[in-house]
């Protein structure tokens, strides 16, 4: 039987050098092209990190970083920039994760109530981009078409300010130069395993080379709304089936 998780969201400032081995130790268990230089980089960059570890044994089986800052010249709001995520895949059914996001969100948006509040979301694998689908309504790129102009500016702005030459805005993907960080071939989905699904189609024929570390582009504008979707899935109990 699995543990239960602990959750944590601790400021990167606060991370300790024990912190930072452990959680590329994990990363590197699922990533292949990484290296440590490279990700503390990365990682400072960003202003949280939410911490996962197994009930009991006090082990780190998961690992998510964001920031979250506000980018005036960008637009109106704040921004949260999603970073390295790694689950143990012993854990991969938990939601904690998307409870840990979920806090964090609603605090973010109550900050700002009267401005936008922006998720921005490299996907390189397509569970991270059903994950943004799936829960929040006015998440992009997605098959239902166009995205709105006031998103696409917002898109095209940010990951062009942060990527320059390696985003391309006509296919919305991000593609370094060197292969970073690209999913390891033993624990990435395959196409055939979601057939059925036009959200993952949609993920495959927008970023078909995905496993060679090819980012998609996302924004997602979190709203209010959003939030009585989350409460009922993810904190409201099911009652069983008679």
């Amino acid at each position: 039987m699995t543990k239960k998780i602990i959750r944590k969201i601790v400021l990167v400032s606060d991370l300790t050098e024990a912190n930072k081995r452990q959680m590329f130790e994990l990363f590197e268990m699922y990533y292949e092209h990484v290296d440590f230089k490279r990700f503390l980089s990365d990682l400072s960059e960003k202003t949280h990190v939410f911490f996962f570890h197994e009930m009991g044994t006090n082990r780190l089986v998961g690992f998510s970083t964001i920031f979250r800052k506000a980018i005036p010249e960008i637009a109106p709001g704040i921004f949260l920039f999603s970073g390295d995520t790694v689950i143990h895949a012993d854990y991969q059914g938990s939601k904690a994760l998307q409870k840990s996001f979920f806090w964090f969100i609603l605090e973010s948006k109550l900050s700002s109530p009267t401005q936008p509040v922006y998720w921005m979301l490299m996907s390189k694998g397509v569970k991270t981009y059903l994950m943004m689908r799936k829960n929040f309504k006015s998440s992009y790129p997605n098959y239902h078409g166009p995205t709105p102009s006031p998103h696409d500016h917002v898109l095209n702005s940010f990951y062009t300010r942060k990527f320059a030459k390696s985003f391309d805005e006509k296919t919305g993907l991000i593609i370094f130069d060197e292969k970073l960080g690209s999913v390891k071939s033993d624990s990435h989905f395959k196409q055939e395993k979601v057939p059925t699904d036009s959200e993952a189609k949609f993920f495959f024929e927008k970023n078909p080379q995905f496993d060679e570390g090819h980012e998609l582009a996302c924004v997602c504008e979190i709203k209010f709304s959003d939030f009585t979707f989350h409460i009922k899935k993810f904190f409201i109990p099911k009652l069983p089936k008679k």
